[in-house]
């Protein structure tokens, strides 16, 4: 991340600095020395809202870039996984065998947990329109921290 783009996008030089450092380096104060800002500034900016929002932004966006270049080699590895299943040494094909059951039983927890989750937000709905018992209930926006 280039702390030119986040001056674009929110608040000071200074503050766009310390937040591209600390995007990489959770650490405040190494991130601090590679920004030139000093302690106490950083933890006043880290107590305002719209720094913390922007800093949480900047973590996701490259967080999903970080995934997108996974998502890349997920079909290759799939594929040499699959051809270790036919490896003459036996412990080589179960570890293929373990690696490849995990992953699809990780996938069916996360499906199912989906399901579960797409279930409880259509009742919220349901209750916050008033169609269960007359009552309405708070429901956040999506991304809002509580």
């Amino acid at each position: 991340m280039d702390a030119r783009d986040t001056t674009a996008r929110f608040g000071t030089p200074r503050q766009a600095k310390l937040l591209a450092a600390l995007v990489v380096n959770p650490d405040v104060s190494a991130a601090c020395r590679v920004a030139g800002v000093g302690h106490s500034t950083a933890y006043r900016w880290l107590r305002e809202p719209a720094f913390r929002d922007a800093l949480a932004r900047e973590r996701e966006t490259v967080f999903s870039d970080t995934l997108a270049a996974v998502k890349v080699h997920v079909t290759r590895a799939v594929s040499e996984l699959a051809k270790l299943l036919k490896a003459k040494d036996a412990r080589l094909r179960r570890l293929a065998c373990n690696d490849i059951l995990g992953v699809a039983l990780k996938v069916r927890e996360l499906q199912d947990i989906e399901a579960r989750l797409a279930a409880l937000e259509a009742a919220m709905e349901r209750r916050g329109n008033g169609d269960e018992h007359g009552e309405t209930a708070e429901v956040g926006t999506p991304g809002q921290r509580v």
